[in-house]
């Protein structure tokens, strides 16, 4: 904007107003969801779905990444990410409930990626500590979601493969940049197609079902990020 621009825009008492909204960005989104890419013969992963979803129903707060299945690619993906987001909430496809991984170990099963490839050293991190742990209490996030009709637990075994990679590297750069990832979480997700076992709505009565897609994901994704908030996780949404 030239001086004679200012100048006139000044007499109608405009110019502030204008300048601030020639300057002015939002915010960058601080929360990242990630999820891994379609792996064992399979066209979709549920992980990335939920991702997805999440990305869909909170564009202005969130980011998503997907994640090859490759031996050593959780750590080069988190390196890449500029900036690191405050929170990130990692997803893997698992069994037939929700679980919130707590506990990493540096070591890898030897099991092939999606290269066919076995893990070329045995450990995750050179020279770093043999397991790491959830350093946030997540036993009332997994009763809240439960409660909501998400059937969840909390796990100790992540199971050698990319998502303990994943979960592990993502606590092993939270210790190595505090001021950036604030939060760290790994969720383990039930696969796509797959029915999952809810709580019967009275004793006695058989349990229902509910069948694994996309709009049930989002739903959960909603659910997690309104628990997460409840429990003071998660800052209030924008504008709220």
């Amino acid at each position: 904007m030239n001086s004679s621009a200012i100048l006139l825009l000044a007499a109608f008492g405009l110019t502030g107003s204008v300048l601030r909204a020639q300057t002015s960005t939002a915010p960058a989104p601080d929360i990242l969801v990630s999820g891994f890419e379609a792996f064992g013969g399979r066209t979709e992963n549920a992980s990335w779905k939920l991702a997805e979803e999440i990305a869909k129903a909170f564009p202005q707060e969130v980011r998503s990444l997907q994640v090859p299945v490759i031996w050593g690619a959780p750590l080069t993906c988190i390196n890449n990410v500029k900036p690191l987001p405050q929170v990130w909430i990692a997803f893997g496809e698992g069994t037939s409930e929700f679980q919130i991984e707590t506990i990493a170990h540096n070591l890898r099963g030897r099991y092939p990626d999606n290269h066919g490839t076995k893990p070329a050293t045995p450990d995750v991190v050179k020279d770093a500590e043999p397991e790491l742990h959830q350093t946030v209490k997540v036993e009332g996030l997994a009763e809240a979601l439960t409660q909501a009709g998400f059937p969840t637990h909390v796990s100790q075994n992540a199971g050698r493969y990319l998502c303990e990679e994943m979960l592990y590297s993502l606590l092993h750069e939270q210790k190595q940049h505090p001021e950036a990832l604030r939060l760290v979480l790994f969720i383990h997700v039930p696969p796509l197609a797959q029915s999952v076992k809810l709580a019967p709505p009275k004793a006695g009565a058989p349990a229902a079902k509910q069948k694994v897609d996309a709009e049930w994901l989002q739903a959960f994704g909603k659910q997690l990020f309104a628990s997460m908030r409840q429990l003071g996780l998660l800052a209030a949404a924008p504008g709220r």
